[in-house]
């Protein structure tokens, strides 16, 4: 008797806990999945009353007027919205890629001189690092924009990567530092003894071991630079250069 109250309690438990789950999965991905069917959904289907949550017929008509450049019958996009989409995909892919790519080089070999190098007060230092990250970007805009201005780098994709990728690179420094530390040293040292020097030692020991970490890294710094605003906006005038 009582290991079935027991079953029933944890039975209970268990479908409460799984409940409690696919609310929180209904709240965060509504949105997004709206957003899904919204894009492959007719104007007719989005102004129906009361709303059709999945389009009698589906088109990928947009994806393709945007991505491919087809002409459609129902045409609602104009060709200056268009080219201004595509424009911005790619700027922001390109921006993304460089920033990730830029924090995760430097971010490797300085997350792994903390890690593994003896230096003096480097525990405050990677405090300090993180410190620069905390102040707002609002704060920093108009110093960085004059300073941009006087060496004539406005308005250019690599003047955003190099802003972005200078605010990000703390944060992918404390992450790529903190895997570095988890990793056994003595794999190190024993490339060390062996005759190789401690950059050999990052790229052959270190950094295959850091996969997950790297990817971590990566992911976090794209999705922030993706996502950034206030930088590109400002630091950026043409139409073609917008991400």
């Amino acid at each position: 008797m009582n290991r079935l109250k027991r079953f029933f309690k944890q039975l209970a438990r268990s479908l409460g806990g799984l409940l409690l789950v696919g609310l929180v999965l209904t709240f965060v991905l509504a949105p997004v999945l709206w957003l899904v069917i919204s894009s492959i959904s007719s104007p007719k289907d989005l102004l129906r009353t009361p709303p059709r949550w999945f389009p009698q017929f589906p088109s990928l008509a947009y994806y393709e007027q945007i991505l491919l450049g087809t002409r459609q019958t129902e045409a609602t996009l104009t060709a200056v919205t268009i080219r201004a989409f595509r424009y911005a995909l790619r700027n922001s892919l390109i921006v993304a890629s460089g920033v990730s790519a830029v924090c995760l080089a430097l971010g490797a070999l300085a997350g792994y001189a903390f890690a593994r190098t003896p230096l003096p007060g480097r525990g405050m230092l990677i405090y300090l690092l993180l410190l620069g990250q905390m102040i707002p970007v609002i704060v920093l805009i108009i110093p960085l924009f004059i300073v941009m201005n006087r060496l004539g780098l406005l308005n250019r994709l690599e003047t955003v990567i190099l802003l972005l990728s200078a605010y990000h690179l703390p944060f992918t420094i404390w992450i790529l530092r903190s895997y570095f530390q988890t990793l056994p040293a003595e794999l190190e040292e024993a490339a060390l003894v062996d005759g190789a020097n401690r950059l050999q030692a990052l790229i052959h020991i270190a950094l295959p071991l850091s996969l997950p970490g790297l990817f971590a890294a990566g992911v976090y710094t794209f999705m922030q630079s993706w996502n950034a605003f206030i930088i590109p906006l400002v630091f950026t005038s043409s139409d073609t250069l917008r991400t």
